[in-house]
């Protein structure tokens, strides 16, 4: 069943992001051979991974240092190309490479327990290319490296669930279930803190029909590192004293879990 919702869900996002890029083909989309036009400015800016062929505008990270921008571009140089159909999930990272006027855009498959990740081209996702073993360490120190805390997830319009039981950019988890409930295309990035100061992520994503949720705590450097994707049908709310629940209905993965807490805004019974 889980497969059979990954498959619908991956075929009605491919959907969607043709029709995107057939209208923003002036846009740029990442070639093997990059693009002219890019940043003036050579630099990497790596974002958390949302769909296919698309790459996510809200930074997670980025690299302006001379040594940094050639790790990343070297990577793509050395790149293995692989033999055959893929069979993959969804990536893990964005990267734009941005460098000597020329743009790369890349989808990257990223595993601290693997030796070697993966790439695609954002514009061409049928054709992967395994990293070395020697670039696959260098981009994970340089990726694990980057700091993300409470105020750069906040600038981002991510949903901060702070420890003290706040949540910041409420409304935005608020125009996220109206666009769910609606039947429209949208995607959130709820983020939970450990004690230590270490992110949690949970992405929310609807593709118009159904809800992929990813659950990755790797970033928590106490924890046993999982990234795990769940398919749902949709969003439940319920009025509690502590304010407004929501969790997700008809997941396929019970272990994988969701729950924010908008305190204040329930009644009870």
């Amino acid at each position: 069943m889980r497969r059979i919702k990954y498959m619908m869900f991956l075929i009605v996002s491919m959907m969607f992001v043709s029709i995107v890029s057939a209208g923003c083909s002036g846009k740029s989309s990442g070639t093997p051979s990059g693009e002219p036009g890019g940043a003036q400015v050579d630099r990497v800016v790596v974002s958390r991974s949302i769909e296919f062929a698309r790459v996510n505008d809200k930074p997670y990270g980025i690299f302006d240092g001379k040594k940094e921008i050639e790790a990343f571009a070297k990577a793509i140089q050395t790149g293995d190309k692989m033999r055959g159909q893929l069979d993959i999930d969804f990536p893990d990272y964005d990267v734009v490479i941005d460098q000597n006027g020329k743009r790369k855009q890349i989808h990257l498959w990223l595993d601290q327990r693997s030796n070697r990740g993966m790439f695609t081209y954002v514009s061409d996702t049928g054709t992967g290319y395994t990293l070395t073993e020697k670039s696959t360490k260098e981009l994970v120190e340089l990726i694990w490296g980057i700091g993300y805390d409470a105020d750069k997830a906040a600038e981002n319009g991510d949903i901060v669930a702070e420890l003290s039981g706040g949540v910041r950019n409420a409304e935005n988890w608020l125009s996220f279930v109206d666009h769910v409930e609606r039947g429209e295309l949208a995607d959130i990035q709820v983020v939970y803190y450990t004690k230590e100061g270490d992110p949690i992520f949970r992405n929310l994503i609807h593709n118009g029909d159904s809800l992929r949720l990813r659950y990755d705590n790797t970033h928590d450097a106490y924890g046993t590192p999982v990234d795990r994707t769940d398919f749902c049908d949709g969003i439940e709310a319920q009025e509690t004293e502590q304010g407004t629940v929501y969790t997700l209905a008809g997941c396929s993965d019970s272990e994988t879990g969701f729950e924010l807490v908008l305190p204040g805004s329930g009644g009870g019974d």
